[in-house]
């Protein structure tokens, strides 16, 4: 009885193999391309969080007032108001905390720019004697009073 072999298979040619090594080798150039990008991206993101101060004014920002357990009888902001974010600064108004938070509101941050904060109010007067809503046009204060802002909203919890 005779046994039957099967055919043994042929051996890939030199083309072949070199083809199938050339495969490899871009994949893992494609993934070490990959890697490389997301480390990169990570240290963008990361020098830009070490870049901004914690109490930076980015736009879109919004500082919600509300009535608060504390009161602030200090706490009055020297304002301007300003037509758009490239325009001079207007007419000087004063932002009291104390009424803002009274009447309650929101700031929103609408630029950031060279001489200070824009800000938008929504809500009511910002001050008895000198208010910054009745005047209708966007708000400009410093930075420092932005902070000062910013820090109001941590000691009303």
């Amino acid at each position: 009885m005779r046994l039957y072999h099967k055919p043994r298979r042929p051996r890939p040619k030199a083309a072949a193999r070199n083809g199938a090594q050339k495969q490899r080798l871009q994949a893992a150039n494609a993934a070490g391309a990959l890697i490389g990008l997301l480390i990169l991206l990570a240290w963008i993101r990361l020098s830009i969080a070490v870049a901004t101060p914690a109490g930076a004014a980015l736009v879109g920002d919004r500082l919600p007032l509300a009535a608060a357990s504390v009161s602030f009888p200090d706490h009055v902001i020297p304002a301007r108001t300003v037509a758009d974010p490239f325009s001079p600064p207007g007419t000087a108004c004063r932002l009291d905390v104390n009424e803002m938070s009274n009447t309650s509101g929101t700031l929103t941050v609408m630029a950031v720019r060279q001489d200070g904060v824009m800000l938008s109010w929504a809500g009511g007067r910002t001050a008895a004697d000198s208010d910054c809503h009745s005047l209708g046009k966007p708000i400009l204060i410093s930075v420092a009073g932005y902070e000062l802002l910013a820090k109001t909203q941590f000691l009303k919890h």
